[in-house]
Order: C-alpha cells, then structure tokens, then sequence
C-alpha cells in the first residue's frame, strides 16, 4: 500500500506525524517534491481564480502524485475546538481534489477530530489491525513532538545572535514554503538577520493574542498575533506575511499594525506573481531602516550621539 503526501498546506505543521504513522504501519510513504514552479503552475491551472496561492500550490501537489500511489492524504476541519478555527479553504479541499482530478482515491480525516479516533479510522480502512494502529500513531506522535521540540530549541538559541532579530509572523504553509518564501529567506540571511518563525514558540503562544485583540478569530492569525505580542522587546522588525487575497490575513494584519506602534512592522502580501528584485528591494530597505534604527538607540542608551557639521562627537 502507498500513501502519498502532498508536501503543502498542514504538512509543514504535521508532515513528521503522518510520515512515521503510515511508515509504522508498514506503508510505503511518497512525498511530493518542494514547491517549484511546474507543481505551481499545475495547480494555478486547475484552480479557479479565487484560490490563494497556497491552495493553488496544493492541487500541483496532488496533481503530482497522481497515479503514483493507492491513496493521497487529503486532511480537512469541519469543526471548531475551542476558540481554534481553521481557514475555510480546508473544508471542502477533499470535494475540490474528488472533482478536479476524479480517479484519484483518498484518504481523508478530520484533524479537528479527536487524534486517536482519527488515526484508528485511516489505519481500519487500510486493513491494519487496532494493534498495529495504536504502535504506529505512538511512535509518531513521539516523532513530531520531538521534530516541533527541536525547532523550538534552535529558534531559542538565535536569541544570543548579534544580528538584527526579524520574526516572520504568518501562516506555517506560508513561511515554511520553499517556492513561497525562499527569496524573502536569502534576503535576509545574506543580510545577516536571525529569522525566527510565528509558529515555533509553542501554542502557548496563542494567549498573547489576546494582548492585542481578545476577538481575534482565527487560530494562524492568532498565532501570529501572539508572536508578535510576546516577543515584540526581543526583536528589530517584523514581516507579517500575506496571501492573496486571504481576508483573514488582510484584517489581522492591518489590525496589528493600528494597534501595535512600538516595532516597526513590514507586511509583505504575496501572490506569485511579484518579481523577486522588487520584493528583495522591499526587504532591503526594510533592514537598512532597522539597522539606523538599532544604531540610533544605542547611541541614546548610551549617551552617545553624533553632533551636525562635523565636530567631534562626545558623550553625557
């Protein structure tokens, strides 16, 4: 039996947990390859046009996997737990996939269900025994809170870096993308920035929302919210990513940036179909303004400044 996994959407945030299941129970396991520009493409064209640009990357994944495997993943969240809502676009992706590409077959769970029960469903209709289900879904939920453990632990080190401190704030299939997000990435690594990521402070973070807005409804926004509520003091900058034309992103963001006045925040809306040159222009002189920024506050802690025409600089 082979499971394919479209590596898109929830994948970044529970790729480990479904990779080490479906392996434990014995199934071979075929990942789609990183975003590139055909998987995109693909899946532009099979997308109608209101998709986001992570949605419209997702159907080239499938796409990809098509034919390739018995079964491909197709996860989706029908309910809400708690204040936890995930984005619409996931209620109906199965129907999407089923009417796009229709001899596909696939395996399908609620991960707003409860876990256990969801995993026993998927490893009952693969024929596995309760067993076997109950070993394999162990074994991998140890697996990705180890993987989420040590990202957590390598972000937390970045906070001794001497370079600027830059937090992406945004949604985990956004920010971890390599198609969506690389050239941002190289900008700021080759600018000597330690980027650190919304989602890798653990989910405590989603109470820090509440800081900034206590009715913020959606459970990435509130994520990215609560990042930047935390650990704003600990950071230069913040770029706050979108995608078109996600409304959710659009109201958070604008949101933030009224309510939030004391670190300088960049949003940066993405859909596809920017040039990388303007978009590491953007993100150039975002950092050449935090880095005159850091100086000049330095420079006021210390009592240090530098005095007009020329003289000599001098201290309180």
């Amino acid at each position: 039996m082979t499971i394919g996994i479209p590596k898109a959407l929830l994948y970044y945030q529970y790729g480990v947990l479904w990779e080490s299941f479906f392996t434990n129970l014995g199934c071979n396991v075929v990942v789609s390859d990183n975003t590139n520009e055909v998987i995109f493409q693909d899946g532009a064209k099979d997308s109608v046009s209101e998709c986001c640009l992570p949605a419209k990357s997702y159907l080239g994944h499938v796409r990809a996997l098509h034919n390739r495997c018995d079964y491909i993943l197709s996860p989706y969240a029908m309910k809400k737990k708690g204040r936890d809502t995930i984005c619409t676009r996931f209620w109906g992706m199965g129907d999407v996939i089923r009417y796009t590409y229709p001899s596909t077959k696939l395996l399908e769970y609620d991960i707003s269900e409860d876990r256990d029960k969801s995993f026993r469903y998927m490893g009952k209709l693969l024929g596995k025994s309760s067993g076997s289900i109950r070993h394999a879904y162990e074994c991998a939920a140890t697996a990705q809170n180890l993987h989420d453990e040590t990202l957590r632990e390598a972000q937390n080190r970045l906070f001794s870096s001497n370079g600027l401190k830059i937090l992406l704030a945004g949604r985990p299939y956004v920010m971890h993308d390599p198609y969506i997000i690389g050239p941002i990435l190289n900008t700021l690594s080759e600018l000597g920035c330690a980027v650190f990521f919304s989602d890798r402070f653990g989910k405590d973070i989603l109470r820090h929302s509440m800081d900034i807005s206590p009715r913020l409804y959606w459970t990435a926004s509130r994520e990215a919210v609560g990042a930047i509520a935390a650990h704003k003091k600990q950071m230069d900058g913040v770029l706050m990513l979108t995608v078109f034309p996600c409304a959710p992103d659009a109201l958070a963001c604008e949101m933030t940036v009224r309510v939030v006045n004391d670190i300088p925040i960049a949003l940066i809306s993405l859909d596809g179909l920017q040039a990388e040159a303007g978009l590491q222009t953007r993100i150039e002189s975002f950092i050449d303004i935090l880095s005159e920024r850091k100086v000049s506050n330095e420079r006021r802690a210390t009592g240090h400044f530098i005095p007009p025409h020329g003289q000599l600089s001098y201290s309180n």
